[in-house]
């Protein structure tokens, strides 16, 4: 549903107020640097300007110091495959990240892989974590960018495989990711927008945790069911 609604409002430029640009003959206007009509009271700017950006870090795998009893959340790209992350089983220590290039990131951070198999691929987290080198962190400034700005990255996804460069795996750089040029709509459609995919998104994230709770619940009664220690009456 949220990904229908950024289509409509963002790509086919049709809102629910009455005065659809495309279908009442509202102003566009060419845009040189997109190469592509957008409205005509509409920016373009790079993500830098709207966003902050980050990389992450890798403790030394041989220091058991960095990694036992950690507590703190810890990425890699490969879990970037789920647009959501609720959790995750990878762990660090504070020493581990005090002694890494790792960083902290806030909860509602944009990442993006930037290496491998997952290069392109975003998701968006729901608490506080760490990640490795090869994800890059996008935090936008206004929380009404935000679920505009992970459909945004995922509609360039097949851009952004092209783009990536490196021969034996796909790479993309922050540099390039900085660089992205993205249509910045009027702030009351985003307001708008902001709204309406959050109650979206809360619902995911609500499922998800249930999902798992579930899981969690079936993995700890199925061997007791098997060994005979509880029973279905």
């Amino acid at each position: 549903m949220a990904k229908t609604l950024y289509d409509y409002w963002f790509v086919q430029f049709d809102f629910p107020d009455g005065k659809p640009y495309k279908s009442s003959a509202r102003e566009m206007v060419f845009n040189e640097v997109l190469k592509r009509e957008i409205p005509a009271d509409w920016e373009v700017k790079s993500l830098y300007q709207i966003a902050d950006t980050g990389s992450g870090g890798t403790p030394k795998s041989t220091i058991k110091e960095y990694y036992e009893n950690g507590k703190i959340p810890w990425i890699n790209s490969g879990e970037l495959n789920n647009p959501f992350i609720i959790a995750t089983k990878n762990f660090i220590t504070d020493f581990g990240m005090k002694n890494s290039s790792a960083k902290l990131f806030p909860i509602n951070t944009i990442l993006m892989a930037m290496y491998g198999a997952t290069a392109g691929k975003t998701s968006i987290i729901s608490f506080e974590s760490t990640t490795n080198q090869a994800v890059c962190a996008v935090i936008p400034k206004s929380n009404n960018l935000l679920h505009y700005t992970k459909f945004v990255l995922d509609d360039m996804y097949q851009y952004l495989i092209n783009l990536s460069t490196g021969s034996a795996r796909d790479n993309l750089s922050q540099d390039k990711i900085k660089n992205l040029n993205l249509i910045i709509p009027e702030e009351e459609i985003l307001r708008q927008f902001s709204i309406q995919t959050t109650l979206y998104y809360k619902k995911i994230e609500n499922n998800l945790i249930q999902n798992q709770q579930l899981s969690n619940l079936r993995d700890w009664l199925l061997p007791m069911l098997m060994n005979g220690q509880v029973k279905v009456e």
